[in-house]
């Protein structure tokens, strides 16, 4: 049988007269119609997780040895500025790695301006005063809520929270004044308030001011008492980023690395019960589609009995007669995987829009991966009828025994 007649048989199995090869090209498009809309529900419903966990904030810490201090709250020990030396070569590789580091000292603060009713001014209070960079702290709390005010100005400018903000009867763009209180020192230096954050926890009670003015103010120059870092990924993947990490340490007495593991824990067991949901679902229905391919091209083959006795009669061997059905079967695969995927894109579009009110981000790896198992699907659910082929007697079959 020559090679142009070989694919002209091809051609005609899957065209003419043939509703099982419709009925095994939709079982196919059906399993791979559930298998691109689980998968790509999950390589987005992955990033949209982790995106959403990144809103709990930080979730490693750089903490002084001795210190049992939180993030938010003033630390008992502080540690060397340099230590971002260190960090800097992970941080800077980028991926979403990210590290702020923070001083947090008790100060007074006031309000520095009389208001316009000339009412008395509010008594002054004392406060958790927060040395950072308060645009890059606040990239990693992507919940917190910010009123923003006006650039500008000779002042420099602060961030205070909403609770000390009313507390104080304060509004953007007025002036605080910070004390320091520690015995034996007193500094004083004027702010312009040029955000307003409102968290719901401890930051509502703080005031954020640079981390280089607040060193000054309270006698610490190159100390901080905290690093907040983001280390981006998955539960495994965070774990190798905290090993980077403490090799980048490797070294340094008095400090300590911390996960903060309510996150990064409850995050890994969200996304690995959401994979283990979606594979075990789309292995299941494969199996049930390939079940209904085998009984498919079983019925195709017995039908074709007649067929395949006359291509034995002129010549054709049992090898060949078999390649002819296999490779009928995996080309029902890919063109069910080339639908499947189409129509399970659309579909997980439409999903995650009415469920989760997001817009989907197609996860194109899974092409391929939905088009190769769709026809590994077909051909292996071939391979048991097309051992029929070997039991056709040619001089029987067309005698009509």
């Amino acid at each position: 049988m020559g090679r142009s007649l070989f694919w002209r048989l091809l051609r005609r199995s899957l065209t003419v007269k043939r509703p099982q090869a419709a009925l095994a090209i939709c079982s196919v498009l059906v399993g791979a119609t559930v298998a691109s809309m689980l998968l790509n529900l999950y390589g987005d419903a992955r990033r949209k997780m982790t995106q959403e966990f990144r809103a709990y904030g930080p979730n490693v810490v750089l903490v002084p040895g001795d210190s049992m201090g939180a993030p938010g709250q003033a630390a008992s020990g502080v540690m060397n500025e340099r230590v971002m030396d260190r960090l800097a070569p992970v941080v800077q590789r980028g991926k979403g790695f990210a590290a702020v580091p923070s001083l947090y000292v008790v100060m007074r603060l006031s309000k520095a301006t009389a208001p316009d009713d000339h009412t008395p001014l509010p008594d002054p209070e004392n406060v958790v005063a927060v040395g950072t960079d308060f645009r890059a702290l606040s990239h990693l709390y992507p919940s917190w809520r910010i009123q923003r005010g006006a650039s500008g100005g000779a002042a420099p400018t602060c961030g205070i929270g909403s609770h000390i903000a009313a507390q104080i009867r304060l509004r953007l763009g007025d002036s605080v004044q910070l004390d320091t209180i520690a015995s034996g020192s007193s500094q004083s230096t004027t702010f312009r308030i040029a955000n307003i954050l409102s968290t719901g926890t401890a930051e509502d009670d703080q005031v954020f001011v640079p981390l280089a003015s607040l060193q000054s103010m309270s006698g610490l120059a190159g100390k901080v008492s905290v690093v907040e870092m983001s280390v981006p990924g998955e539960t495994a993947e965070i774990e190798r980023g905290i090993g980077e990490l403490n090799q980048s340490l490797s070294g340094i007495p008095g400090i300590e690395l911390r996960p903060i593991r309510q996150i990064v824990y409850s995050a890994g067991r969200v996304l690995d019960t959401i994979r283990w949901v979606m594979l075990s679902l789309t292995a299941l229905i494969l199996i049930i589609i390939a079940l209904c391919v085998t009984a498919t091209m079983t019925a195709i083959v017995l039908e074709r009995r007649k067929d395949i006795a006359v291509m034995k009669s002129l010549g054709a061997n049992d090898r060949l007669v078999m390649r002819l059905f296999l490779t009928e079967g995996v080309t029902m695969g890919l063109i069910g995987g080339f639908g499947g995927f189409a129509l399970g894109l659309v579909l997980a579009h439409a999903m995650a829009r009415q469920l989760f009110n997001v817009s989907l981000t197609p996860t194109w790896w899974t092409f391929p991966l939905v088009c190769f198992a769709s026809m590994m699907l077909a051909g292996v659910a071939t391979l048991f009828p097309v051992e029929i082929v070997r039991g056709i007697q040619p001089a029987r079959v067309l005698r009509g025994d």
